[in-house]
């Protein structure tokens, strides 16, 4: 049992010594009393249901905050457990299945929010560099599967663990104590290239990491907050949480989270749920069923900046089945891609993490369908909001994202995200003809609305010309009013009618 415990979290304690309380506050001097928060924080105990005699920490929520993944040492192995939410608490607590749990210590998972991605610890392993290493896994067909070690680019031959990766799932923090740190554990940061390989990591540099521990880095669903835990950082414990921020392309001074998060004893692990203001963490403080326990604190007393989640389904809009789809989210103010993602190839569901105030062109691409394009706007006032947007797909027309300012044919650069998309599409497909057809709503005489749709139906044309796409390819076509798909006696069925779409004539 003390090779188990050691390898992974335990580790961790005998790098920092872990005396005991009085103790660690006259070895470490700067450890002040953190003013609490100004509003008051609920922290509660999970309970007997998730938490054991022994050590369970490492919480990970869900994005649907129904699922909690966390690692426990609970009868002498180190292994990783899930448990489901219901109206009554948490169901039975279930250790994950063989591939990812082994007669090694096993722990620390991060996953994607839209629940298709997980890294995860794995020690001792025969396919391993160092003493711990980190493993992905994705959630295919309704079980976790191409279980790999991340490589020898982002593992290496010391003690790599602790892992959280973003919400868009290009940036993996972890801790690790190999050389080019400024303590014992640091804390680093890998990204994904576009070819989906990771990149060397980087330190986070001496704003974050000292001449001591830190450890169970956390980076939140809006990509710029990052919880950790630290034993150097000005505190109240031997170990306690902080928060920084990623502002102006560097990370803002620690702020410790304060009492009641923090205590006397130890706290790590820090982790927030999708949609709500909730935290997770473990603790050592008094009161808990074994030495590290998992608690929950409502209020997050230094939340994240704001972020709304979108869930839904992709389906076929005529059968209703569920499509396993690639997903691109496209920030239309910049034209930034802002995540790129797949929809469960089996229910078809996705979710995906937005900044509030902002406006995206959300396309999706699945094989046999042509691509579906729409208009998700997000306002400033949803933080914490789940929105449902389901995503129907088509085989022969869709309506493109395109935008002209009133009673102009004119492009607006907005338009350009599915345009591209449009273009990729046909490049992708070369057999393929099209139609261009432009509608508009009945403000206006029926003459003049038929002339603006076809100006409008031939810019569109002429950009994918541009482009690389042969015109004989392309037939340009307005329909003015004629063919409306909403009423035209509000406003909402107004906007709907006044479109393009992208029709298929022949195969």
């Amino acid at each position: 049992m003390t090779k188990v415990v050691s390898f992974f979290f335990v580790f961790v304690l005998l790098l920092t010594g872990w005396p005991d309380v009085a103790h660690a506050q006259e070895d470490v001097p700067h450890r002040t009393i953190i003013t609490p928060p100004n509003h008051a924080v609920s922290i509660s105990n999970l309970g007997a249901g998730v938490n054991s005699v022994d050590d369970d920490f490492a919480p990970m929520i869900l994005g649907n905050g129904r699922v909690l993944y966390f690692t426990s040492n609970r009868g002498g192995d180190q292994d990783v457990y899930s448990t489901v939410a219901s109206p009554d608490g948490w169901g039975p607590v279930v250790p994950a299945r063989d591939d990812i749990n082994s007669s090694e210590p096993d722990g620390s998972t991060t996953i994607t929010p839209d629940g298709h991605f997980m890294v995860f610890v794995g020690c001792d392993r025969d396919d391993g560099f160092g003493d711990c290493d980190l493993y992905g896994a994705r959630y295919t067909a309704g079980a976790w599967r191409d279980i790999r070690n991340l490589g020898r680019v982002v593992n290496s031959e010391y003690w790599d663990s602790q892992p959280s990766i973003s919400a868009d799932g290009t940036r993996l923090f972890f801790a690790s104590d190999r050389p080019g740190g400024y303590g014992g554990t640091d804390i680093w940061m890998s990204q994904r290239t576009l070819g989906g390989t990771w990149s060397v990591p980087v330190n986070l540099g001496s704003t974050v990491n000292t001449t001591g521990d830190e450890l169970a880095p956390y980076i939140a669903p809006d990509g710029v907050t990052l919880y950790f835990a630290s034993d150097q950082h000005p505190g109240i414990g031997g170990l306690d949480i902080y928060v920084t921020r990623f502002r102006n392309g560097k990370w803002t001074k620690p702020e410790n989270m304060g009492m009641p998060i923090n205590t006397v004893n130890d706290e790590s692990f820090f982790t927030v749920q999708l949609g709500t203001d909730n935290a997770y963490f473990a603790s050592t403080r008094d009161g808990g069923r074994g030495n590290y326990d998992i608690y929950v604190a409502v209020p997050n007393p230094l939340p994240p900046d704001a972020v709304t989640t979108i869930v839904g389904v992709v389906k076929d809009g005529k059968t209703n089945q569920a499509i396993g789809a690639k997903l691109t989210v496209t920030d239309l103010s910049n034209q930034e891609k802002v995540a790129e993602f797949f929809s469960d190839d089996i229910d078809g569901n996705y979710v995906v993490v937005l900044s509030t105030g902002r406006s995206y062109a959300v396309t999706a691409e699945a094989p046999g369908y042509l691509f579906y394009s729409d208009r998700f706007d997000v306002p400033r006032n949803s933080r914490n909001r789940v929105l449902r947007r389901d995503i129907l797909m088509d085989r022969e027309m869709v309506r493109l994202l395109v935008f002209f300012d009133f009673d102009k044919a004119v492009l607006k650069p907005e338009s350009r995200a599915d345009l591209n998309q449009a273009v990729r599409w046909l490049k992708n497909n070369p057999g393929i003809q099209v139609e261009v057809a432009g509608h508009t709503d009945n403000v206006g005489s029926p003459d003049y609305n038929k002339k603006l749709s076809q100006q409008r139906a031939n810019a569109v044309r002429q950009y994918l010309v541009d482009h690389g796409i042969a015109p004989s390819r392309i037939v340009a076509r307005g329909y003015g009013m004629d063919e409306p798909i909403a009423t035209n006696e509000t406003e909402e069925g107004r906007a709907k009618n006044r479109r393009v779409e992208f029709r298929v004539k022949s195969r």
